[in-house]
């Protein structure tokens, strides 16, 4: 939701878009529809989930650059990840950074991120007007060229925003350590699949997904439960018999939301889907492969108790 929260502090009115089944990221086929749908839409901002490049990426900013329209980027927990793309003079697939194609992009740096600091974010950008004000704004939009004496006259109402420089230097020291954070993210998923492949109960889970070409981080580890059956359940039958291990839900729709409910809002199916059957599996740079078996021998134990239970797929608790 922090993407829509964005998009309403700033004055406009988030449209929920619906997503795809592998990556996780919105749909090229549903942010088409929307722009169709609704001719007073000025930007979209994508959001890759968990770490993974969206598949639809490139078709997205095509038709973005198309229809004149801001493509804003929500890399805060994509940062590090790269995606392919066609050479814009060969047409040869080459890679670029997560978010060096939008328009404007945000990253998080907050403690559990791929690089953290303990809080706050950065913006990049390659449009230079839109980043300088943007920096103007978050340092509580002072008037410029009146000299030191007006330095407390506003020519705005903005926001303190700064990242205090005791956490730049640590930011600087944890940028140091992002390839040994990818590293890390990327064993713990390849350790997911081979123990979850060793589990015959658990052969129908189905894992996040990445397009051909593209390398994600894996910042978060996330399952898809097969047969509707819910995450919730699961998760909650796990962290019961197993204190110790943390469970996270998949995001809540966006379109579920009361706050963000409008004459435009359209159902998201796949979201729906996802957030019904998702469980997102402990995922920091610190865990061990030994750590990573013993997690996945209490999902195939709660998976079993779950769907012999008789109410395996059961409502959310929404």
């Amino acid at each position: 939701a922090a993407s829509a929260d964005a998009v309403v502090h700033a004055g406009g009115t988030p449209i929920p878009i619906d997503c795809d089944m592998d990556t996780f990221g919105v749909s090229l086929e549903a942010v088409r529809k929307g722009l169709d749908e609704n001719k007073n839409v000025v930007g979209v901002v994508i959001a890759p989930c968990y770490g993974v490049p969206v598949r639809d990426y490139y078709g997205i900013y095509q038709l973005c650059k198309e229809r004149g329209l801001w493509l804003c980027e929500d890399a805060c927990e994509s940062y590090g990840a790269k995606q392919a793309v066609p050479d814009p003079v060969s047409g040869l697939p080459m890679k670029v950074a997560v978010g060096a194609l939008a328009t404007l992009c945000v990253i998080s740096v907050r403690s559990e991120k791929m690089i953290g600091v303990g809080e706050g974010g950065a913006i990049l950008g390659n449009d230079a007007t839109l980043v300088a004000r943007a920096k103007w704004w978050c340092s509580r939009a002072p008037c410029r060229g009146v000299g030191l004496w007006r330095v407390y006259e506003h020519d705005a109402v903005g926001q303190n925003f700064r990242l205090p420089e005791m956490l730049a230097a640590i930011g600087c020291a944890a940028a140091e350590m992002l390839p040994v954070m990818i590293e890390r993210k990327k064993n713990i998923h390849s350790w997911y699949e081979e123990f979850i492949a060793t589990h015959e109960e658990l052969k129908g889970l189905k894992l996040q997904k990445c397009s051909d070409g593209d390398e994600p981080v894996w910042w978060l580890t996330s399952a898809l439960l097969p047969n509707k059956m819910s995450g919730e359940k699961v998760g909650m039958q796990l962290m019961k018999d197993y204190p110790d291990i943390e469970i996270r839900p998949g995001f809540f729709p966006l379109g579920s939301m009361g706050i963000f409910k409008s004459k435009w809002a359209k159902a998201c199916p796949n979201a729906e889907a996802l957030y019904h059957g998702l469980v997102c599996l402990p995922s920091s740079h610190q865990l061990t492969k030994p750590d990573i078996e013993r997690v996945c021998n209490a999902l195939a134990d709660a998976f079993q108790k779950v769907a012999s239970s008789g109410d395996a797929t059961g409502s959310d608790s929404s």
